[in-house]
């Protein structure tokens, strides 16, 4: 049945191990037995996709209910509105200003392309934006060209700078300078300050900081602060300076390093007086946030608990207001809250009434410090764009995203727990149809797990499509994400990732003990590095559990991870190869090495994105070769290669494109896991 895979006898010698490699030749793109392979896969997928009935009831579902356009939280400048637009049948998102004469696009990346950050001038009379275009796989850590935009002209203001990583720049006040990060060959960044109309731009801060150490930096509502942090490199931890502009040329800024005790990530904000505020979400278990006024000691101003934890925030100091406030952003569970406080003593002032129990995001600090803008959207709801104003003490909608009409699905979200294998309490979201009588559903279960990013309940698309058609749509908040903080996130990730596998086991078995989905009927869909890695695991350590498996983007050989895309960026959150010890946590759940001939394992469909430069394609073929000689079940191992970066930069076809596949990844999921017929 299956295309005759180029197997070898490869054996890598890693420290003390012999790791064997039966399907490294795949790891070739360009060699011919590669490309007749893969070929030969395209070829099988067709076949096999040709007979799954619902590809177009699920695209025609998925594009009505992402049939709307979708706006940024806007920024507001010398009178001019400037935000992220994305078109209903639209690739990219575009950036348009809004002013007295209507909308115009200002910046359109075209399909190719990527908009990345942007940020216009005090005055509104530029904006800095980066672009960029697909890199390929392989090719690291994205980098941006900088480009400086006349807004009332559309005419670019000096030449491009080349080499950015995504971020955006730190006007000064007089709005004639900005200071950026740029890389450097060894994977550093270097802090440089380009003044409008100069053709050479001065190198700043960076230099003799540790290889691999990023640069972020900020200048505040006033631009008289600079404020600059390092993370990443190694030993480089969480360092940050500050500088007042005022004393000395922008040039030569005094940067002095600030020592503040068990600080972790995260840009800060420096206020009008002086003061810094800072969130620490790495080394607090449910974040806090930090107060550092010049010549006094650092004191913690609020504190997550056992039941929230602290996103974001904005600092509203603004002219005319009663007092200044703290606006924060929490999570409690899959859910947002927005609540206020004193900016002085952090006291509490009450909370900002949202729409409905969702997401919330973006959250940032309106120009004039009087409020604060943020996108919202919930199960139901696609995210719209809401303005907090502290002098009214009320929320108020700007923008809708889309509307949850008749047009939507009616459809049950229920948050509940469930225990995993050493008892702890993990967090599990529901989306049946409404009208759906008790008892087991066809269900796919998704999860994350890693990096710290945390499952909400936002509107999700593929899951009221699936809902729509009498399913069950499960996510579970597995640890190694950010659902419970940053104890939570540890207790996922390096030696002990195979705690939040395990997680994501025990909330497939809980679904089936439970009667909510029946034995055969329930899938497993793992997205991108860290979702795919959980998901592939579970797939080789419990393949009873499922009967059909999704892996899209997945990384899938631990062993040989860093050597390709991302790689070298994520021995972090995983580990190196070569370290004896930590190889040795990678080959304990790797899924490629977990492949065991003669094992009856479920549907599996594997996506790869050929020039995807975050997770090298070559994880999904030897993934796929490898169960293809080994499964004894019958059900079929499939490959589908799509052209392009898939999510990353230059992300080819827009809406239509990820429309039909997520169309293809629900019909298989129909096919497997017996969803009915549609109509």
């Amino acid at each position: 049945m299956y295309p005759v895979a180029p197997r070898g006898e490869t054996v890598e010698r890693l420290g003390e191990r012999a790791v064997a490699d039966p399907y490294r030749l795949l790891e070739d793109a360009a060699h011919p037995d590669t490309r007749r392979w893969s070929a030969a896969q395209d070829d099988l997928f067709r076949r096999v996709a040709r007979g799954w009935p619902g590809i177009g009831a699920f695209r025609s579902a998925l594009e009505r209910l992402t049939a709307f356009e979708q706006p940024g939280v806007p920024r507001f400048a010398g009178g001019r509105v400037f935000c992220t637009v994305r078109a209903p049948d639209g690739g990219q998102p575009v950036l348009v200003v809004e002013e007295a004469g209507g909308r115009r696009v200002l910046v359109d990346p075209g399909g190719r392309g990527v908009l990345g950050g942007w940020s216009p001038d005090p005055t509104g009379r530029l904006v800095a934006y980066q672009g960029a275009r697909s890199q390929g796989a392989g090719a690291g850590s994205t980098r941006y060209t900088l480009r400086i935009l006349e807004v009332a002209t559309g005419r670019l203001v000096d030449a491009p700078i080349d080499g950015c990583r995504y971020g955006t720049v730190a006007w000064t006040a007089d709005a004639d300078a900005f200071y950026y990060s740029r890389g450097t060959e060894d994977g550093g960044e270097l802090l440089h300050l380009h003044r409008l109309g100069r053709p050479v731009d001065q190198e700043v801060f960076g230099a003799g900081l540790p290889a691999g150490t990023r640069l972020d930096a900020t200048t505040g509502a006033p631009g008289r602060t600079l404020v600059v942090t390092a993370t990443g490199g190694r030993g480089a931890g969480h360092r940050l300076w500050v500088a007042d502009l005022r004393q000395g040329p922008l040039e030569r800024p005094q940067l002095r390093e600030q020592l503040i005790e068990d600080w972790g990530a995260g840009l800060p904000w420096p206020a009008a007086d002086g003061t810094l505020y800072l969130l620490d979400r790495d080394r607090a278990p449910h974040g806090r946030l930090l107060a550092a006024a010049p010549g006094a000691p650092v004191r913690t101003l609020l504190a997550g608990d056992e039941h929230t934890r602290l996103d974001s925030f904005a600092v509203l100091d603004g002219a005319g207001l009663p007092a200044p406030e703290l606006l924060v952003l929490r999570s409690s569970g899959s859910r947002s809250l927005l609540t206020r406080h004193r900016l002085d003593s952090g006291a509490a002032l009450g909370a900002v009434e949202l729409p409905g129990p969702g997401v919330v995001a973006g959250l940032t600090r309106a120009a004039d410090g009087r409020g604060a803008w943020f996108g919202y959207a919930d199960p139901r709801t696609p995210q719209g764009v809401h303005r907090y104003d502290a002098a009214a003490g009320r929320r108020t909608l700007w923008r809708a995203g889309g509307r949850s009409g008749p047009g939507a699905p009616e459809v049950l979200v229920t948050e509940l727990g469930y225990p995993a294998a050493d008892g702890s309490p993990v967090r599990l979201l529901l989306t049946r149809p409404a009208a759906a009588p008790a008892g087991p559903l066809p269900t796919i279960l998704q999860a994350h797990g890693a990096f710290g990013a945390a499952q909400l309940a936002g509107y999700h698309a593929a899951a009221l499509a699936w809902a729509e058609r009498g399913g069950q749509f499960a996510v579970a908040g597995v640890r190694g994400g950010g659902e419970e903080g940053a104890d939570w996130r540890r207790a996922g990730m390096r030696e002990q990732k195979q705690q939040g596998i395990d997680d994501f086991s025990a909330a497939a078995q809980y679904l089936l003990d439970t009667g909510r989905c029946a034995p055969g009927r329930l899938g497993a869909l793992g997205r991108g590095a860290g979702g795919g890695l959980l998901v592939g695991a579970a797939l080789t350590q419990r393949p009873e559990l499922f009967g059909a498996v999704a892996l899209s983007a997945a990384l899938l050989d631990m062993a040989r991870y860093q050597l390709s895309g991302h790689g070298p960026y994520w021995t972090e959150e995983f580990g190196s190869r070569e370290e004896p010890r930590e190889l040795d946590w990678l080959l304990g759940y790797s899924p490629y090495h977990h492949v065991r001939p003669g094992t009856a394992y479920p549907a599996v469909l594997l996506t790869a994105f050929e020039a995807d430069e975050r997770v090298d394609a070559l994880h999904a073929r030897k993934m796929c070769a490898a169960l293809q000689q080994a499964s004894s079940s019958g059900r079929p191992v499939l490959l589908r290669r799509a052209a392009g970066p898939g999510r990353g930069a230059g992300a080819r076809g827009g809406r239509p494109a990820r429309s039909a596949q997520l169309a293809e990844l629900l019909a298989f999921f129909a096919e497997f896991l017996e969803l009915p017929a549609a109509g």
